[in-house]
């Protein structure tokens, strides 16, 4: 059972006694004191706006701001309720798919179970959707900035935007949010994706060494198809040409997503993004989970080649292929409860451990 707050704030403060009088120095009894009153106003921060997360007693939520390349994000991180006083956790990074918001995770229930789990949880809208800032485009001439550094511009606001790039640069923000927070062990984060988010977390794995763990749902994760369609790479080139020139919105908007998917793709990025090319540099555990009727992408050349050559390297991995399931049938029901059984347990075997054991990695 977790302490009260008042208990714990209490020994905190007993700590700080105990190691001002064991130190000497009156220079070095401030520079204590000021640490372990940071520590202090940290267990006072962490304990504002926390609240119970609906139909999930067992797990607190708070509202949080993560700032991503200047642009300002809305998150909730979500935690166990009966925490160990004292005790890291380890972290789970969520990464929404093709127009996925933190909402919809919170109301499948997906993010707040891995919570439950025993996991801090950071769940997040991209920038540019759900509750996050949008993009800024200024359109205009900028006029020059005063002493401070402001300007006064009239600037179009662009929502809705799938583009691999920025959303890296969120996930950074995410990750790097959970790796300098006071619950998390920050040897022990993993990142979990879906859709167009599980070929995000193969790149982020292939190019963060803070990731110790990676769960990829329905994802999609090309190799580098350039090499075999010249053609198609040369017609890139020449939308981004466009774009660089002023010729095409450099903003891209107007929807123009695949099927009933929300959004307007940032094609050219889009089409650059091939987190596939990079499963060789992954080192860390990686689950695959696939629907058999897939009708996004072909599975094999997916998530089959991914696993292959994961395989092939040494790494652990495992790969499941969820017989007559389409790609949306892994968001609820039944099958939702066996894929989240399936991740928790792969995180569990990776990311947990009891404190004789040490590091699980």
């Amino acid at each position: 059972m977790t302490a009260p707050k008042n208990t714990i704030t209490s020994r905190v403060l007993e700590l700080l006694a105990v190691e001002l009088l064991a130190v000497s120095s009156p220079g070095a009894r401030f520079s204590v004191a000021v640490i372990l009153s940071g520590t202090l106003m940290s267990c006072a921060v962490l304990a504002q706006g926390e609240r119970t997360v609906e139909n999930h007693p067992t797990v607190l939520q708070r509202d949080i701001t993560l700032w991503s390349d200047g642009t300002r994000l809305s998150g909730v991180l979500l935690y166990p309720k009966d925490r160990p006083d004292g005790r890291k956790l380890p972290a789970i990074v969520l990464c929404n798919g093709w127009g996925g918001t933190k909402a919809f995770l919170m109301r499948s229930g997906i993010a707040p179970r891995f919570a439950a789990a025993g996991y801090v949880v950071i769940n997040y809208d991209y920038r540019g959707w759900g509750e996050s800032d949008s993009r800024l485009v200024v359109r205009d001439e900028m006029p020059e900035p005063d002493e401070d550094g402001y300007v006064t511009v009239k600037t179009q606001a662009v929502r809705e935007v799938v583009d691999p790039v920025d959303q890296q640069k969120d996930i950074d923000a995410a990750v790097s949010y959970v790796h300098g927070n006071p619950m998390v062990d920050p040897e022990r984060l993993g990142i979990w994706g879906t859709s167009f988010g599980g070929g995000h977390v193969i790149y982020r794995a292939a190019h963060d060494r803070r990731v110790a763990c990676v769960v990829a749902q329905v994802g999609s994760m090309p190799d580098d198809w350039t090499k075999r369609y010249p053609a198609g790479l040369r017609s890139v080139y020449k939308q981004k040409a466009a774009r660089a020139r002023g010729l095409t919105d450099p903003a891209p908007q107007g929807g123009g997503s695949p099927g009933e998917l929300r959004g307007t793709p940032y094609s050219e990025r889009i089409a650059l993004f091939n987190p596939g090319q990079y499963a060789d540099r992954v080192r860390v555990p990686t689950l695959l989970i696939d629907a058999e009727k897939e009708h996004y992408f072909k599975i094999e050349e997916n998530s089959g080649r991914v696993h292959r050559i994961l395989k092939e390297n040494g790494v652990p991995t495992e790969y499941h292929v969820l017989e007559g399931k389409k790609h949306y049938d892994v968001y609820s029901g039944p099958l939702l409860d066996k894929v989240m059984k399936l991740e928790i347990a792969w995180f569990d075997r990776y990311l947990k451990v009891s404190d004789e054991e040490g590091p699980a990695h």
